[in-house]
C-alpha cells in the first residue's frame, strides 16, 4: 500500500482516530509536535526524515504512513490539524491534548472506579 499523502490527511486522521480509540488524542498530539520539529522520533508517532528533506508519520507500525514532501506541507499539516481540532473552542493544540486527556481521565474513573 502506497504512503496516505497531505491530500489524504483527513483519511490518515480518521485513521488514526479508528485505530487507536481512546488513546487517539496521543498520536493526533504527537503527529503535530513531530511535524512542528522534524526530528527523528519513535513513540506513539515515528517520524522518519527522508533523503530528499519529505518526513513519513507513521501512527503505530500497521500505519502505512502519511508523507509530508517539504517543509511546506509540514506546515500546511499543522496549520491542517489546529483548525480541525482546535477551531474556535481551545486556543492552542496544547489546551486541545490537556483537555482531551482530562475527559480520558473522566471516563476512565466512571468506568473503573478510583
Amino acid at each position: 500500500m502506497e504512503l496516505w499523502s497531505l491530500a489524504q490527511v483527513d483519511q490518515w486522521l480518521d485513521w488514526v482516530h479508528d485505530r487507536h480509540d481512546e488513546f487517539d488524542y496521543r498520536y493526533i498530539s504527537f503527529a503535530y509536535l513531530a511535524a512542528r520539529v522534524p526530528d527523528p522520533r519513535d513513540d506513539e508517532i515515528t517520524l522518519t526524515v527522508e533523503p530528499d528533506g519529505g518526513v513519513v508519520l507513521q501512527a503505530g507500525n500497521d500505519d502505512r504512513g502519511l508523507r509530508l514532501a517539504n517543509d511546506d506541507e509540514r506546515t500546511q499539516f499543522v496549520d491542517h490539524l489546529q483548525r480541525r481540532y482546535c477551531r474556535d473552542r481551545y486556543p492552542s493544540m496544547r489546551e486541545w491534548e490537556q483537555a482531551r486527556h482530562a475527559d480520558f481521565l473522566e471516563e476512565a474513573q466512571w468506568r473503573y472506579g478510583r
